[in-house]
C-alpha cells in the first residue's frame, strides 16, 4: 500500500472535492481518483461514492473506517521515521523536568563527566506532561518524569525510582513561617501562586483541596518555578511545591502538609516500550535506575 495514496485519500475525505485536492497537492485530478481506486482494490471495498442526485460526495462506512485508522498508521510511520533517524546519530535526547533536574541531575552528571559522555546528551527541560507526550511521539529517547501517582502507561515503560512529599511554601516574612506543618482546611482564605498544567502540581493541589473541602484562590499561574518562588518570597501568596524544591537562603519556608490525604511526587524513568535502546542509552538507563530519590 502506497502511503501517498493514503494521504490523498485523507484529503478527499476532508475536502470532499477531487479538484481541490489535486490543486492542493499539485497533482492531476485523475491521479487523485486513481489513488482512491487503488485503495478500494487493496481493501476490496468501496470507499467513496457520488450522490449525483444531490451533487455531493459520500464517504462509505468502509471509507470512514479507513480514514480513522489511517491517522494511527501515519502516526506509527512518523514514529518509525524518528526512531530510525535517531539510530543514525550517537546523541541521546533526554527529557528532564526543572525540579528533578536541579535535585537529581548532579547524580547523573558525575558519571557522564567521568566517561566523557556529557556532550552526547541533549537535555530537554519541560513539564512532565509534555515530556510524556514527546516520548510517545519519538521526540525523546529517555526521560525522568514526575507524577502524582505511580505511572502505568500503554506504550511507555515506566520504572519508579521513589517519591517525595509536597509542601506548602511561604515567605519567611509570612506569619505562617514559624509553623512546622499546616492542614489545607486552614488555607481556605489564602491566595496561592500555582504552576501551570505542564506540571503535576495542579492535580495534587486540587486533590488536597477537594479532600479538605476548601477552594483557595489561585491568583497567578506560571511555568517558571524560579518566578513562582520569587513571588512567594515577596509574600504575595503561598506556593505548593515538592519537598526540597526550596534551597537554603532563598527566603522561603516549607510547611509539612498535615492532612489524612498523602499525595506524593513520584519520580520515574520512562522510555518507549517499542524502542531498541542503543548501547549508550542502555548504560544511561542503568545510571538513572540508581538515582536515590
Amino acid at each position: 500500500m502506497n502511503t501517498r495514496d493514503l494521504t490523498l485519500f485523507r484529503a478527499v475525505v476532508k475536502y470532499k472535492n477531487y479538484t481541490y485536492v489535486a490543486e492542493k497537492f499539485a497533482v492531476s485530478q485523475p491521479a487523485v481518483t486513481q489513488a482512491v481506486k487503488r485503495l478500494e482494490k487493496e481493501f476490496d471495498a468501496q470507499l467513496v461514492k457520488q450522490d449525483h442526485a444531490h451533487q455531493q460526495m459520500l464517504i462509505t462506512e468502509a471509507g470512514q473506517l479507513l480514514y480513522k485508522n489511517s491517522q494511527v498508521m501515519n502516526d506509527s510511520l512518523e514514529l518509525t521515521h524518528r526512531e530510525i533517524e535517531a539510530t543514525k546519530q550517537p546523541r541521546i535526547r533526554f527529557g528532564l523536568p526543572p525540579i528533578i533536574g536541579v535535585h537529581f541531575f548532579p547524580q547523573i552528571a558525575k558519571h557522564l563527566l567521568a566517561w566523557g559522555w556529557i556532550k552526547q546528551i541533549d537535555v530537554v527541560e519541560q513539564g512532565s506532561a509534555q515530556l510524556l507526550a514527546d516520548l510517545a511521539k519519538g521526540k525523546l529517547d529517555l526521560a525522568l518524569v514526575a507524577s502524582a501517582h505511580p505511572l502505568h502507561l500503554r506504550n511507555l515503560q515506566a520504572t519508579a525510582l521513589g517519591s517525595r512529599p509536597f509542601e506548602v511554601i511561604v515567605s519567611d516574612e509570612n506569619p505562617l513561617a514559624h509553623r512546622d506543618k499546616i492542614s489545607f482546611q486552614e488555607l481556605s482564605d489564602q491566595k496561592f501562586i500555582g504552576l501551570n498544567n505542564g506540571f503535576i502540581h495542579p492535580k495534587a493541589f486540587q486533590d488536597y483541596c477537594q479532600a479538605a473541602g476548601v477552594k483557595p484562590e489561585i491568583i497567578y499561574e506560571t511555568a517558571d518555578i524560579a518566578w513562582l518562588k520569587s513571588i512567594v518570597r515577596a509574600n504575595l501568596g503561598l506556593g505548593f511545591l515538592v519537598k526540597d524544591a526550596i534551597l537554603p537562603n532563598e527566603g522561603l519556608v516549607g510547611l509539612k502538609i498535615d492532612d489524612p490525604l498523602r499525595e506524593e511526587f513520584h519520580v520515574s524513568v520512562v522510555y518507549r516500550k517499542t524502542a531498541k535502546l542503543s548501547h549508550h542509552e542502555a548504560i544511561l538507563l542503568q545510571i538513572l535506575l540508581k538515582i536515590k530519590v
